[in-house]
């Protein structure tokens, strides 16, 4: 007869089912981090698209002029003026008053809508006011469908 109670060598099933799990585990922690990784990664590159698109809009804007008359008194109306019917016609700040795209072409999850107003420096530039003066606060706004949106507010006068 052999004896069966000798000194066994090797792993029991239990300690070889717990290193397995242990495996598992650790494997899957893994998993969630390169995961995890990706997410961050795609957010960060969609911001960087929409303050690349912010930046765009507001050197479009930068490149026209204050307004249409070349010295105070300021136009009384903000917004397009008669036959500027697409952006590439605007030749001033004002004219991109109310300017909205629902779809960047380049970037259809992304739009842009734009708000012109007067200011002035005695409200600290928050306030709009009705009348014309040497201000305009120019406020562009880029949102994403997934995305809070990215806002920029620029002051702009006739001498900068």
């Amino acid at each position: 007869m052999k004896n069966i109670q000798g000194n066994a060598k090797g792993f029991t099933l239990i300690e070889i089912m717990v290193s397995l799990i242990l495996l598992t585990l650790s494997f899957m922690v893994f998993l969630q981090a390169l995961n995890t990784g990706k997410t961050v990664r795609a957010h960060s590159e969609l911001r960087t698209v929409q303050s690349v698109i912010l930046n765009s809009m507001e050197n479009q804007i930068r490149a026209r002029g204050y307004d249409e008359n070349s010295a105070a008194p300021w136009s009384s109306s903000l917004g397009k003026d008669s036959g500027e019917t697409a952006i590439m016609h605007f030749d001033d700040i004002d004219d991109f008053h109310q300017y909205t795209i629902n779809e960047v072409s380049e970037h259809p999850a992304f739009g842009i809508s734009v708000a012109v107003a007067y200011v002035s420096a005695s409200s600290g530039f928050h306030t709009p006011q009705s009348n014309q003066t040497d201000y305009k606060s120019i406020m562009v706004k880029v949102t994403h469908k997934t995305l809070s949106a990215m806002t920029d507010t620029m002051i702009i006068s006739p001498g900068l």
